[in-house]
């Protein structure tokens, strides 16, 4: 670097005037160039460096001449990270622009037909050392931004395109709501406290509760990587005492907290502590951040008390959530960087699809009450609330023809969770545009769902169209599985299709009082074309007559409910 540092005209200036006149000498090394203006930068970064770094980036892919900087120089730069400089924060920059072009000129076409050079991106050991999320927390609040407001978006805006895992919402807005608040909680602390003292604290929990959550707090305020083996003793530690019923509710709300901020800090480490903390007994070998990116899926081998749990359940989702999104997006990134021809697009959104698709079908089944929820109805309502929100989140996550939800309902899940999901997913009614295609699905089982989702959703939302539907799709479609025979035949067959149906349409005329009549005009002529329960007296032990006498009873207590509906709504239009 003394050869630049004794030359006045090697400035960042002309370095970028040359490259973006594409002026290159063949004795110049460019990237030793670049270099010597990263070491001397001065804050704040005027917005030429990202316009200096974009440049020599371009050259790097388009020039033989020009080489990209070598990971051995790079790597001494990052050995420390306790304390973000600026050399860190530009050759961040320079690394996100790099990997960004990698992508570039493989996915653009015009860019794909230069004749530009091949490169291989930084191994996947260095740059996930990299702290993407701590440097981006620097730029931002190191002098009020003011800094490196040169090259802040261009920071973000690569940031985001490789790593769109880092930028939650929940997280941003969460931390957000906590800036205002005034941590007192570490009075009695030292300036540092020691990893032996935070491991003793939390070994003794049960005795001096105040003290934990003390150490939470001086936890959660810590900003730099620093905070890692702080972070591995409070979630191996506390993370899974948590479920207990009997553990303390407000370390358990401290925990919380401070996981939300350690997402901001430490995300990536975070997840894989979480995951670890969280594993069932079953599986023996820990997790790691390749795995689990890889296998989203794997993350629901945990505790299963995490799925009743209202403190644990929305920071077990809300990292779900974010490892999901990284998942997908290396899956993209792996179809546009490493091309193969057998593989399309579709193939990809298939892949992506079937992963979102499993997921859901696994959150649903924790849905599904059990014995242990009989005693603690509302700990169930509240998870179910909880992954019904999540659901809807997946729903609506850039999928306009909502595709997802098209899949998912063409798998079909328990009926028993129809009225849930239509009471706690709000995006569900899209699904209505789906019923007609679905009721004429081959599998009788498909059928019996579709006609009663169609009837959850008209009694939620009892539209117009809505109707139309029902009475043009849904309600003939009863009949054909009551009078399946070819030819038509007025004897009807029993089927516990029909007993699952039949109640269905309650919830169609509650919504629709007034369509109650045609209801019960189905309902009258599957009831003459079943044999009457008098035929069977003595006989009741054989299992195709109890079929018949339950259809019975289902229709009488239906056609019950659905009278009830038509005599109200004529009551009040008669008033």
């Amino acid at each position: 670097m003394d050869a630049f540092s004794s030359k006045k005209s090697f400035t960042l200036e002309s370095f970028y005037q040359l490259l973006h006149g594409r002026i290159f000498y063949g004795n110049v090394d460019y990237a030793q160039w670049l270099m010597h203006c990263i070491d001397n930068a001065s804050i704040p970064i005027p917005t030429i460096f990202a316009l200096a770094i974009k440049e020599f980036v371009s050259s790097v892919f388009l020039v033989d001449r020009i080489q990209k900087i070598p990971e051995h120089v790079l790597l001494p730069y990052f050995e420390n990270t306790s304390e973000i400089t600026t050399p860190q924060v530009l050759l961040t920059l320079y690394i996100l622009a790099f990997h960004e072009n990698i992508i570039s000129f493989k996915t653009d076409q015009k860019l794909a037909l230069t004749n530009h050079q091949e490169q291989e991106e930084y191994s996947a050991e260095f740059v996930d050392r990299l702290p993407i999320r701590l440097i981006l927390n620097h730029i931002q609040n190191f002098k009020d931004g003011i800094a490196y407001k040169g090259i802040y978006r261009d920071f973000i805006a690569s940031a985001a395109n490789l790593y769109p895992e880092l930028f939650d919402v929940t997280s941003l807005l969460l931390q957000e709501g906590k800036q205002d608040s005034i941590i007192s909680h570490r009075r009695w602390f030292p300036s540092q406290l020691s990893l032996d003292t935070v491991k003793s604290i939390l070994s003794n929990h049960r005795e001096n509760s105040s003290k934990v959550i003390s150490v939470l707090s001086y936890v959660e305020n810590m900003e730099s990587v620093q905070v890692s083996p702080y972070a591995e003793l409070c979630i191996s530690h506390l993370l899974k005492l948590c479920l207990d019923k009997d553990m303390d509710q407000d370390i358990a709300e401290a925990l919380v907290s401070t996981w939300e901020s350690l997402n901001l800090v430490i995300p990536h480490e975070l997840w894989i502590m979480t995951a670890n903390a969280l594993r069932d007994e079953t599986v023996e070998m820990k997790y790691s951040f390749d795995a689990i990116i890889h296998d989203p899926l794997s993350l629901f081998k945990c505790d299963k008390r995490v799925f009743r749990s209202e403190k644990i359940l929305p920071v077990w989702l809300h990292y779900l959530g974010c490892v999901r999104i990284c998942s997908k997006h290396r899956i993209w990134k792996r179809f546009h960087t490493k091309r193969n021809t057998q593989v399309n697009t579709r193939n990809v959104m298939a892949l992506i699809n079937a992963q979102d698709t499993s997921m859901i079908q696994l959150l649903l089944e924790f849905c599904i009450p059990t014995e242990a929820d009989k005693e603690f109805p509302e700990t169930l309502k509240v998870a179910q609330r909880l992954i019904c929100q999540f659901v809807h989140g997946l729903f609506i996550d850039g999928d306009r023809d909502m595709l997802l939800a098209k899949i998912l309902h063409f798998q079909t899940y328990s009926i028993e969770l129809l009225p849930v999901v239509v009471e706690f997913i709000p995006s569900l009614f899209a699904v209505f545009n789906f019923i007609p295609e679905l009721v004429r699905q081959p599998q009788p089982e498909k059928q019996v769902f579709a006609i009663l989702l169609a009837c959850h959703l008209c009694e939620k939302y009892p539209l117009e169209n809505y109707l139309r539907t029902a009475e043009h799709h849904v309600l003939p479609r009863l009949l054909k599985i009551a009078f399946p025979s070819v030819p038509p035949s007025s004897v009807c067959t029993p089927s516990e299709y029909l007993v699952q149906a039949i109640p269905g349409f309650v919830h169609l005329a509650k919504a629709y009082p007034h369509f109650g009549s045609k209801i019960l005009q189905v309902f009258d002529e599957i009831a003459r074309g079943l044999p009457q329960p008098q035929e069977f007296v003595g006989q009741e032990g054989n299992s195709k007559i109890i079929l018949v006498l339950r259809l019975h009873q289902v229709l009488n207590s239906s056609r019950e409910c659905v009278q009830y509906e038509v005599d109200h709504n004529s009551k009040q239009d008669n008033e």
